[in-house]
């Protein structure tokens, strides 16, 4: 079971990465003042992964601290079940 939602979580990762769109979460203002100049171009690529970039670090930190909640969770229940056998497993 435990690797099975590995496999999927990963596959799923997978396919967000390689499905993405670029982001077009800018302002209007900010897109039209970097596409209209020839060294802006170039810096349109980099805002679009700049924004990306600041969008992944929430998700990284709330996933960490998700993790380690559910391990100290699991850990806790798992202690539990060693101390009284008789509490029902699951």
């Amino acid at each position: 079971m435990n690797r099975r939602i590995v496999a999927l979580s990963v596959a799923a990762i997978a396919v967000i990465v390689l499905l993405h769109v670029p982001a077009h979460g800018q302002c209007s203002m900010c897109v039209t003042a970097l596409e209209n100049s020839p060294q802006g171009k170039g810096m349109a690529a980099s805002f679009n992964r700049g924004i990306l970039l600041l969008l992944v670090a929430p998700y990284a930190i709330l996933g960490t601290a998700g993790i380690v909640l559910f391990r100290a969770y699991r850990r806790k229940k798992i202690e539990a079940r060693r101390h009284n056998p008789y509490l029902p497993k699951g």
